[in-house]
């Protein structure tokens, strides 16, 4: 993970991140996420899904949060409190609502920081990458997050809250070049690839990459 260097970057190449971003707040308002409460966003970064999320539910107070100092990048968000920190070990505000997108496969212990949200909240709408994320780079490189099965994020989730919604989706992205894919994640700041030899970044061939994304309601 390398975000911190590259939020200056991030807005203009995170295509896929503003895809997930978008069906999110979709899917979040298909499954009729509360409106005009109190939200908590866990890892904010630049602001791409909380611009969308306040535009459709015009939470009455939003808190943000991450792991980086990303209040410089949020000029144009309306926010009223900024909690900085890693959240598997930092207090976890009491709100109506908790979000996340394209956050929670960094996570150490998924589990235990699911269990720490139920306490805090009454619904949880989530995006993250599952497994088979980023296949190719995985086996070129043999460099990949621990990314869960669908099943074993619904058995937590099933654990902790009464309700719980989900879908699946698989996006591929085609690039003119191998050299402009792992450029892209260079960008993107979903990096790893670098520590390899010269050699293996070289020999890489693929053209593509393929994400798999998984979408996430829950209410007690």
């Amino acid at each position: 993970m390398n975000f911190e260097k590259k939020f200056d970057t991030y807005d203009e190449n995170a295509h896929i991140q503003k895809s997930v971003a978008d069906t999110l707040v979709e899917f979040l308002d298909e499954m009729g996420v509360s409106k005009e409460r109190d939200v908590f966003e866990i890892g904010c970064g630049t602001g791409l899904f909380t611009k969308r999320f306040i535009k459709k539910f015009s939470p009455k107070k939003v808190i943000l949060n991450d792991i980086y100092d990303v209040e410089k990048y949020l000029k144009n968000v309306r926010y009223d409190e900024f909690i900085l920190g890693n959240i598997e070990e930092i207090d976890i505000p009491k709100t109506d609502t908790t979000v996340s997108s394209s956050v929670f496969q960094w996570l150490k212990n998924f589990s235990k920081s699911i269990e720490k949200i139920a306490h805090s909240t009454n619904e949880l709408g989530f995006s993250m990458y599952i497994e088979g994320n980023l296949e190719e780079i995985k086996q070129h490189f043999d460099i990949s997050l621990k990314y869960l099965t669908l099943d074993n994020i619904i058995e937590i989730l099933t654990s902790l809250f009464s309700k719980v919604k989900w879908k699946e989706e698989t996006i591929e992205l085609e690039f003119s070049s191998s050299i402009e894919a792992l450029r892209y994640l260079k960008n993107t700041g979903v990096t790893g690839f670098e520590k390899s030899s010269i050699s293996k970044v070289r020999n890489y061939e693929s053209k593509s990459l393929t994400y798999r994304v998984g979408y996430f309601y829950c209410k007690k």
